[in-house]
């Protein structure tokens, strides 16, 4: 029997595109435009809800380097809670601030909750380490841009 919901689309075929992205090669995403990094960041908060959280921090991680605000704050998170990654409060601070400087608000207040946990040469370092990331996120957005010399 064949489910059909309200607008007659096929649930099996929903289903299965769904499935068929969710379980795609990490080389078959290119997550460069917003959309792109967007979706990436979908595929990682459904891996984290499924309890993989590497997978949830690989995904979230290509996100977050695509320059997506929200990945960069939930990468922070994962980065402070060690899920999928190791526990770190310097680089959960890092990314929480590459996030709170596209005025992401959730970020912001994070990091000020942080904040009171680092030393403010750690604190200081975290935000330098960001400074690098946000070069490398850049770097990777713009180098087609760049002529070969």
């Amino acid at each position: 029997m064949t489910l059909k919901n309200s607008t007659g689309n096929d649930l099996d075929s929903q289903f299965e595109n769904i499935l068929s992205f969710v379980t795609q090669d990490t080389d078959a995403v290119a997550p460069s435009a917003s959309s792109d990094s967007h979706s990436t960041c979908l595929k990682a908060l459904y891996y984290l809800k499924e309890g993989q959280a590497p997978l949830a921090a690989k995904w979230m991680r290509l996100a977050a380097m695509a320059g997506n605000h929200k990945a960069q704050f939930y990468l922070g998170l994962f980065f402070i809670k060690g899920q999928g990654v190791p526990k770190s409060v310097f680089h959960g601070a890092a990314w929480l601030s590459l996030a709170s400087s596209q005025e992401y608000a959730p970020a912001a207040a994070a990091l000020n909750d942080l904040r009171k946990h680092l030393t403010t040469q750690r604190f200081l370092d975290a935000q330098q380490y960001a400074a690098n990331l946000y070069e490398q996120i850049q770097n990777r957005q713009f180098s087609h841009l760049i002529p070969n010399a």
